[in-house]
């Protein structure tokens, strides 16, 4: 038998770069689910029709979409940053 040699399947140079691709895919999947909470509160406001309960409702969840849109935006910077020091630890 010859020598057989162990091929590395992922295509990534290095784990920063595995990382990366792995949370621009998390975001791409979360993007969406944002823009449905903005939607989804806006619809509940305009049919809320002045009652209390709903605007309150249609408030937390413009709240939740803006909170979860701040963590994907807080995740992409604290990416870069961790890449950058990376970097520049490697250099």
């Amino acid at each position: 038998m010859g020598s057989q040699e162990l091929v590395n399947p992922i295509t990534f140079p290095s784990i920063t770069s595995l990382l990366a691709a792995i949370l621009n895919m998390v975001i791409i999947a979360a993007i969406p689910f944002v823009m449905l909470f903005l939607i989804y509160s806006g619809f509940l406001y305009v049919t809320a029709r002045g009652n209390p309960e709903q605007i309150k409702k249609a408030g937390q969840s413009l709240m939740y979409g803006i909170i979860g849109g701040t963590i994907i935006l807080g995740a992409v910077a604290i990416t870069a940053i961790i890449s950058n020091v990376v970097k520049d630890f490697a250099a």
